[in-house]
């Protein structure tokens, strides 16, 4: 799979990764631990999600959020692609057809990226903190539909649930 990607999607993708790794941490850290209790409270700090310590780091450092509203409002996303789904090369048709998906979504990604623009200029010109911005950017990518987010690669589906 390629990802051309946006520090939101790279954002995510280590979030996901780091969630699954702290569940699996997790998981075992509570059986290994079971028969001492004491040793699993001083593991607590260290299971804090990335995704948290992240969340954090735009609330507590300013630069840092800046820089990160910025890049959530005005990278446009682009398509999770599959290369395993792609049609042989010989195929030009299907191929073209195939390779055509990725236009589309570049062009709902565009009206979407305008609409985090506005909102991230509508904020800067009321004053809110590029930590609200974040977050509020955040909230939007949220309610996007689904299809659209695991388009962009925001929400993995795991296809054999």
């Amino acid at each position: 799979m390629i990802l051309s990607s946006n520090p939101y999607q790279v954002t995510n993708a280590a979030s996901q990764y780091q969630q699954t790794r702290a569940v699996s941490n997790k998981e075992s850290t509570q059986a290994s631990t079971q028969t001492d209790k004491t040793e699993q409270s001083s593991n607590e700090p260290q299971r804090k999600l990335a995704w948290e310590a992240f969340t954090e780091k735009v609330e507590s450092d300013p630069s840092f959020a800046a820089d990160m509203a910025e890049a959530v409002s005005f990278i446009p996303d682009k398509m999770l692609i599959n290369l395993a789904e792609a049609p042989p090369l010989t195929d030009v048709k299907a191929f073209t057809k195939w390779a055509s998906k990725s236009d589309e979504f570049d062009k709902e990604a565009a009206v979407v990226t305008e609409q985090r623009i506005k909102i991230y200029n509508k904020m800067t010109e009321e004053g809110a903190t590029d930590a609200d911005i974040f977050n509020k950017v955040m909230e939007f990518n949220r309610d996007l539909p689904l299809d659209y987010q695991v388009k962009a690669g925001m929400l993995a589906v795991n296809t054999y649930a």
